[in-house]
């Protein structure tokens, strides 16, 4: 193995080491549970508009799932003492591999189409009707979005887009409310109609010299 491959191999022990000491077995359930959810409504959103940059998200979901996954196995095998214990924890274990098998599922789907595959005519009619769609944004410096909340901004009913994920870092918050603060750096993903989007990305930019 390379230096540089050794390298990202130590780096994402480290994220896992660090997922077990700070994440409860609930609290992995949960956003697993979350995420793959996600995933699916984003793997349909790319078979809709042929997106690359919602190819890409659906892809980082999937390599954070394993490593939730990987992080509650060895959660799971840490506490495993006995026989009972394992009839105990199994149905957890099967889950887990379920929510991975979606979300794999669901990156299929994603690359497949990020990879130029026409959609089938009947998804190019849904395509033509549908008038709300998945995008991304990000938030820059020095934006009016940041360190205010989405309760404070009140983005659906000032833009009509509805904020239903934020990537900050390696994690995601999905389905964020009224208290949940956006910060610089924040990838929003949300789904509306393509004016309102305009108007969310103005927001969205930080301050530019001369306006």
């Amino acid at each position: 193995m390379s230096g540089e491959g050794k390298e990202e191999e130590e780096k994402d022990l480290k994220r896992i080491e660090d997922i077990l000491k700070r994440r409860t077995v609930v609290d992995l359930l949960i956003e697993m549970k979350n995420l793959a959810q996600l995933s699916v409504d984003l793997s349909y959103a790319v078979l809709l508009s042929g997106s690359e940059e919602l190819a890409d998200e659906v892809s980082r979901i999937e390599s954070r799932l394993d490593e939730l996954s990987l992080a509650l196995r060895a959660k799971l095998a840490l506490a495993v003492r006995s026989v009972e214990d394992v009839k105990r924890l199994l149905p957890i274990m099967e889950l887990a591999q379920a929510m991975e098998v979606i979300t794999d599922a669901a990156n299929d789907v994603a690359e497949t189409v990020a990879m130029g595959a026409e959609p089938h005519p009947i998804v190019k009619e849904a395509i033509e009707k549908s008038e709300e769609k998945f995008k991304l944004v990000r938030v820059e410096e020095g934006s009016e979005l940041d360190g205010r909340t989405l309760g404070e901004l009140k983005l659906a009913s000032e833009t009509g887009m509805h904020v239903v994920a934020i990537r900050r870092g390696e994690t995601w918050i999905v389905g964020p409310d009224k208290h949940t603060e956006i910060r610089a750096g924040d990838v929003l993903i949300v789904r509306g109609r393509e004016e309102g989007f305009k108007r969310l990305k103005r927001l969205a930019r930080g301050a530019r010299e001369g306006e």
